[in-house]
Order: structure tokens, then sequence, then C-alpha cells
């Protein structure tokens, strides 16, 4: 029954991105806003019947169906079309709008665990920028490179960052910045920055780096090349302005994909390893504070060698999962009348349910994988 209905859903899914790219070439872009929104639920829908791994990337291309449909639906891509850059920058303003989160992030260090040399670098980072009374050998970090598995926290060190700031942040996915849906991306890029400025003290966090900045070679367009010049020159322009409140931080999975120009204009490498026995066991003691157990920390940070922060947040939830599971047997049979007036029984989490959790979940990340970023850091620093 599971297949048939992850075949339907494909099918729905290419049926209607099918539509939308159709009436986008043609004009009509309210029409096409609409069926990449529908794209979008149906993207959550297969995400929520996949494994995990698969499951991601899905909820990841529902996101950017949902983003681009909201943009086309809301008028604001008046003028956008296929391979034609935004009208004007008003244009080009609104399409950031929709694809950046601007927001003063409430995330705080105490809420990551571990990575003690990390903060205290990062720290060290972004405070130095915004003190105005300072000798003139000291010089300021404009740009920081994250890398490292994923799941380990670099988005969250990135908030957290801002936070301390009091900075706007703008998180911007590299991968909406380049869709072909919005045209040339250069000029969203260019309006990216600019933004920035407008908004300081702010924090310019881009995920997913490496599919801009990717090694030069034959597989890269020109398009993709445009794109790298520009955010080339807007990074220089950072490094060599001194007046400026606004930090860059890059993050990527992949260093060793990135071109050397880019990585050259990072002042700052910093790497985010998995995190050791005492974080995960900080970790741990965060995803479960308000769940009772009777099950030792620590052993469960001896169990989870290997696994990153995300992972183990994952081994929480399923164990929670289990015991909602075990005490509510009769809940999927509940009816719409029913929910609103049920009272969901728990327990503390036992042995039981971290053995059910640990069986379905495993590290992402091996050990080939963590060689290449043992090597890259020898050659790169962080």
């Amino acid at each position: 029954m599971g297949d048939l209905r992850k075949s339907l859903l494909r099918t729905q899914l290419q049926k209607e991105l099918a539509k939308a790219r159709k009436m986008q070439k043609e004009g009509d872009q309210k029409g096409a806003g609409f069926h990449f929104t529908r794209a979008g639920a149906i993207s959550k829908k297969l995400a929520e019947i996949s494994p995990k791994r698969r499951a991601e990337a899905m909820y990841h291309n529902a996101g950017e169906y949902e983003d681009l449909g909201k943009t086309l639906q809301s008028g604001q891509a008046r003028g956008i079309a296929v391979d034609k850059g935004p009208a004007d920058k008003h244009v080009a303003d609104a399409v950031i709008d929709n694809l950046i989160v601007s927001v003063k992030p409430d995330i705080t260090w105490e809420q990551i665990g571990g990575l003690p040399d990390v903060k205290r670098t990062i720290k060290e980072a972004i405070i130095l920028p915004f003190i105005k009374e300072k000798p003139p050998f000291i010089k300021s970090t404009r740009t920081i490179l994250l890398y490292g598995p994923p799941g380990t926290g670099k988005t969250l060190l990135a908030k957290a960052a801002s936070n301390t700031l009091s900075a706007t942040f703008f998180e911007a996915r590299i991968s909406s910045l380049l869709s072909k849906y919005f045209g040339e991306s250069s000029k969203l890029i260019y309006a990216l920055f600019h933004k920035a400025r407008k908004e300081e003290p702010s924090v310019v966090f881009m995920d997913e780096l490496d599919s801009v900045a990717t090694a030069r070679g034959g597989g890269m367009n020109e398009a993709t090349r445009r794109v790298l010049g520009e955010f080339l020159t807007q990074i220089e322009g950072f490094n060599t302005k001194k007046d400026e409140k606004v930090l860059i931080i890059g993050a990527t999975n992949k260093p060793w994909d990135l071109d050397e120009a880019i990585i050259s204009r990072f002042q700052r490498k910093i790497y985010v390893p998995l995190p050791d026995e005492k974080a995960r066991k900080a970790i741990f003691k965060i995803h479960l504070e308000s769940a009772k157990s009777s099950v030792d920390l620590g052993e469960l940070a001896r169990r989870s060698e290997g696994f990153s922060g995300r992972d183990i947040s994952s081994v929480c939830q399923e164990a929670i999962n289990h015991m909602v599971r075990e005490m509510n047997t009769s809940l999927t049979d509940l009816t719409s009348k029913q929910v609103s007036s049920y009272r969901l029984r728990s327990r503390p989490l036992s042995e039981s349910d971290f053995q059910e959790a640990f069986s379905k979940i495993k590290a992402a990340t091996k050990m080939p994988e963590l060689k290449k970023y043992g090597d890259w850091q020898k050659d790169f620093g962080g």
C-alpha cells in the first residue's frame, strides 16, 4: 500500500511541476505559483512516508517549491521569467524578502552542546568587528567559513552569533538564489548583500556554499560562473571595508568541493566536528530536558559514538515516539472528534525506548568522510 501511495504522489508531483513550468514560460506567474505551492505540499507528503535520508532532501525541495509559489502568487515576481533577471531593484528586493529568513534569532550558546573551542573562536571573531576602540594593528574578521559533517550545529552557531550581536539574521539557501526560475541569480546576490548593509548590524549566513562555489571545471555553466563572480566581489568588499557592521558566515558539508578563490576570501575557516563523548552527553541533556528518563545520559553518550547533534536529536525523538506508541496503543484509531479531548499518556523513558531508537537511527557520517575532513583541515586550517 505504501509503495502504491508513493508512486501516485510522485506522479502527481511531476504533473504539478510540469503545469507550473509551462505556465511560467507562458507568463502566467500566479497560475505557476499555485501549482508550485501544490508541488510543495505533495513533496512534504512524500517526505513523511520516505526513509530519513531521502525525506530530508524532499523537505528541502518542498521548501523551495513553496517559496517560489509564494513569490509568484504574490505578484512580486512580475518581470521575472526564465532566463531573465529581475526587472529592477524593487523586484529583486521583493524576491529576497521571500527567499531570505530575516529575523533576530533567540538561540543561545548554552543551547548548543559541546564545541567549546569552536564557540570561543567564533565569539572572538564576531565581537572584534563591533568594538570601535581598538589598536590599529588588530584586524577584524569579517568572513568565517564553517565546515564539517552534516548536523553538527553550523546553523545554530551562526544564529547564536547573531543573537550575541542582537543582529538581523539573513539565512540564505544558495540553492534558492541559484534557482533558474528567478533568472540571473547574480542580481539576487547583489540585492542580498545590499539589504544586509541597510539592516546592519547583520549576519549573513550562506548555507550549502558548495552549490555555487564548486571547484572550477567543465561542469560549471556560464550562469553559475557569473553568480560566483558576483559572490567573490561582494565578499571582497566586506573584507576591505572597516566601518560596516556585517558579518558573513558561510557553511558547507563538502569543503573539498569549494573553489580556491572562495576559500581564500574567507578569513577564518572553522572546523565543526562531530561531538565528543562529553558533548554528546550535553546534547542528550538538552533534548531530554523536559522528559523523565531512567537511562543514564553518560551511557547514551557512549553508545552514540560517531553521531552528530542532529542524529542524537533523532534518537531522542524516536525514543519518545516509541514510549508514546506503547502508552497509547489506540492513538491511531481516534476519530477527529476524539482527538481534541484525548489525554496523552506518558511515562519516563526506559532502556527499551532507546534500544528501539538506536536500532532505527544510525550515524549519518562514515569514517571515510571523516578522514576527508581531517585532510582538508591539515591543508586549509580550522
